[in-house]
């Protein structure tokens, strides 16, 4: 942005004559009019090599996915035919369970003969083996019996020690032994026997890979210079369009590690230098074997034509250069007659003053816009980051500012909003300010953070008992509308913006002391009783030595410092029960947060959307002393190892879980609110959910709402309409819709059949 705002001075400089801002106009223009033909010709051929690059690597996606779906139905039909010799086979089984020798010469011709009609009726198989695991003994498909030692394959003789339930398949090898001269990738199959827990027989097929490359990737038909193959997520080459490289192990890593960014799409492409030669690399993985289908091409072969076109086009260029020159002459005088009139039209506003250039003038009046980071500035200011001066707040003069310092209840909105839906509050509340205060002077609305925000105004009448007024009418709008507790501290700015930041902090500080006056009150904070301040003090300074012990796990320590604080409530203090359950709720929140933050080992059975669900159900200080004595500071105590107590049983939490749907049917439930609730994630819950309650969480919400619905429906005074809308249903018509489902009745029905004696709510 520096260098367009240094650009565009020096472009508008020199006013007086406009010679010198023609002249650079001129300059511009035949640097603009020439540049762009040259950078044509360069997109052009950069187009040009996309497209053809995008082209080739679409076919070869197309090929390499359609050797991936030959690859995959080859191995299927591998698996299925297995799949009937090896699953619950129970006539196989007998050759695990017989010496295989001349002795048993029977039993050996037979499984010869069923390994022989596997082998014909399979393409590509070089040889198929039986290996008897309790008798160390090997049938071929060829004919002979061979012992362990014999068989010369450890490594397929290997994996059948893995005890393995499926299939596996072992990369493409050279040289196996005498028997096999050629490159084969076998594959691995156990014999499972219904209900038996291992497998004492297994297959082993030998697949010829020099006859399975053919077969798949044929691309000398279509004269393409394009190497193909498949390679494992070893490195090792399973298949190759050249049957020389069969077996050959890649040793780049970093090429590797290239291609395994083709998991998890469906086709990925690179580029990087193969023997001296940038090289086009296209793949696509197949996750069934954890393999990748290989294009290789060198990037000259395919931009071979795109550069010619790049060179004719730079020639064309030079021609098209001279005539922009010409054209730029006539153009620099058209194009500066807009200047003009634009500096006409700013002349009507604020005239071009001596000695001044265009440039400077035309950026000063840019300059006037209010400034995108206001309030960010503001922001500054109130934190005590930068002084008053700095900060201009748009239609705010130098008279006295007055601050309110909106807190809605913390506990409320984290329990029943995510924090996306925190933030929406901002938008309402600033709709509400404005319409209340706004009508007697500029206001200004600003989020401190989620469900905390201050509202500055200028009222032109500065009547001190007016501004209570107004903070009363807004306390009650937002009680009303947004339906939720709220405080509001007041504050006032003398000075304006100079003495905005100590205004701000005072009411931080009123504001601190709200738990003593009880949730939706104003408190302005030059008629605060300072007897009430300093009692609140020595609470702040209790609570900050509890906070402390508990980030240095000196939990004992931290539980004297709370049953000190509870003392000095009684002793002090005279609370409503709501008032206590609000300020333990923030309390015991805090201290919660602080012990998972700094002992990620310890295991609450506590969560801080848990605590005003359970405070509610308490009556008085010593009820909520002994609630938080036992769930908080017992638990913490009763874990001295990580491992100690990490979680309630499953019964109790379902059950916990089905008394937050009976509570709170009305309000929007999801299965991943309730998990956070317990402390669960959302899949564990809802397995847990089923195996509890016999039905899943989403059907139990829904019983249990239409239970409600029952009962609604048979009070006349409640019409369909309010029942859907207490319910959560987004429409009336999905409410008749879902209770006719689970009744069979609709809600209109269902309420003549029970108010005619018909019927009775469940």
């Amino acid at each position: 942005m520096f260098r367009v705002q240094q650009a565009a001075r020096k472009l508008f400089a020199h006013y007086p004559g406009g010679g010198k801002i023609k002249k650079n106009l001129l300059i511009s223009l035949i640097i603009l009019s020439t540049i762009p033909v040259v950078i044509m010709a360069l997109v052009s051929s950069y187009l040009g090599n996309n497209v053809i690059s995008r082209q080739v690597n679409q076919m070869h996606l197309v090929f390499l996915s359609q050797v991936e779906k030959d690859m995959n139905s080859q191995f299927k039909k591998f698996d299925e035919l297995m799949l009937q010799y090896t699953y619950n086979n129970s006539a196989l089984l007998r050759y695990t369970k017989e010496e295989l020798d001349h002795t048993n010469y029977t039993a050996v011709n037979d499984l010869g003969n069923i390994l022989s009609n596997l082998k014909s009726g399979m393409e590509h198989v070089a040889e198929i083996d039986f290996y008897s695991k309790p008798f160390g003994k090997v049938v071929t498909s060829g004919g002979p019996v061979l012992s362990v030692e014999d068989f010369h394959d450890s490594v397929a003789l290997d994996i059948t020690n893995e005890n393995l339930h499926y299939g596996k398949w072992v990369g493409t090898r050279t040289n196996v032994n005498s028997r096999l001269g050629k490159p084969v990738i076998t594959y691995v199959r156990p014999l499972n026997i219904y209900d038996s827990g291992q497998s004492a027989g297994y297959f082993i097929l030998y697949l010829d890979a020099a006859s399975l490359s053919n077969k798949l990737i044929k691309h000398d038909e279509f004269n393409d210079p394009s190497i193909y193959y498949v390679v494992n997520s070893a490195g090792s080459v399973m298949l190759h369009s050249d049957p020389s490289f069969l077996g050959a192990n890649i040793h780049s890593g970093s090429f590797m590690s290239e291609l395994s960014h083709a998991k998890g799409t469906s086709y990925y492409s690179f580029t990087t230098n193969l023997d001296g030669k940038r090289t086009s690399i296209s793949t696509v993985y197949s996750g069934n074997h954890e393999w990748y289908y290989v294009s290789v091409i060198p990037v000259g072969l395919i931009t071979k034509e795109t550069d010619q076109l790049r060179n004719m086009l730079l020639g064309i260029c030079l021609l098209s250069i001279l005539v922009m020159i010409a054209i730029s002459f006539k153009t620099s005088s058209i194009v500066y007659f807009p200047m003009q009139k634009l500096l006409q039209h700013i002349g009507k506003y604020k005239p071009l003053p001596q000695n001044k250039d265009e440039a400077n003038h035309i950026l000063a009046y840019i300059d006037q816009y209010r400034n995108a980071a206001e309030n960010y500035s503001l922001l500054s200011l109130l934190s005590g980051n930068v002084k008053g001066e700095d900060v201009h707040i748009e239609n705010f003069g130098p008279n006295r500012i007055v601050i309110h310092l909106i807190e809605l209840d913390q506990l409320f909105l984290q329990s029943n909003y995510s924090m996306k839906d925190q933030f929406l509050f901002y938008y309402a509340l600033e709709n509400i300010a404005n319409e209340i205060l706004g009508a007697n002077g500029p206001s200004k609305t600003l989020m401190i953070q989620p469900g905390l925000f201050i509202v500055l105004s200028q009222p032109r009448n500065e009547v001190l008992p007016l501004y209570r007024s107004y903070a009363d009418t807004l306390l009650n709008a937002i009680r009303t509308y947004l339906k939720i507790n709220c405080v509001i501290s007041i504050s006032y700015a003398d000075s304006g913006i100079h003495d905005l930041h100590e205004a701000y902090m005072q009411a931080r500080h009123a504001l601190r002391l709200s738990f003593t006056l009880g949730a939706n009150q104003v408190i302005i904070s030059d008629e605060l009783d300072p007897s009430i301040s300093d009692e609140a003090s020595i609470l702040t300074d209790m609570e900050t030595q509890i906070i402390h012990s508990l980030q240095l796990f000196k939990y004992e320590e931290a539980r004297q410092h709370f049953a000190r604080l509870v003392q000095i409530i009684k002793e002090d203090f005279s609370l409503t029960s709501d008032v206590l359950m609000s300020y333990f709720s923030q309390l015991l929140g805090a201290m919660i947060h602080t012990v998972k933050k700094h002992n990620s080992n310890l295991s609450l059975h506590l969560s801080t959307k848990e605590v005003p669900i359970e405070l509610t159900k308490l009556r008085n200080l010593a009820e909520i002393e002994a609630f938080i004595q036992k769930r908080f500071f017992d638990g913490i105590r009763s874990q001295p190892q990580a491992t100690a107590g990490k979680e309630m049983n499953e019964q109790k939490l379902v059950e916990q879980v089905m008394e937050h749907i009976h509570h709170h049917y009305f309000q929007d439930i999801s299965l991943q609110h309730c998990a956070e609730l317990v402390g669960m994630s959302a899949s564990q819950l809802s397995r847990s959910f089923k195996k509890v309650v016999g039905a899943n969480f989403v059907d139990y919400v829904i019983q249990y709402r239409i239970k409600i619905a029952k009962d609604l429906l048979a009070d006349p005074a409640n019409s369909i309409q309010d029942i859907a809308d207490k319910l959560r249903y987004t429409s009336v018509n999905s409410f008749i819709r879902v209770f006719k489902q689970v009744t069979g009745h609709t809600p209109g029905n269902y309420r003549k059949e029970f108010l005619s004696g018909k019927e009775s709510p469940d």
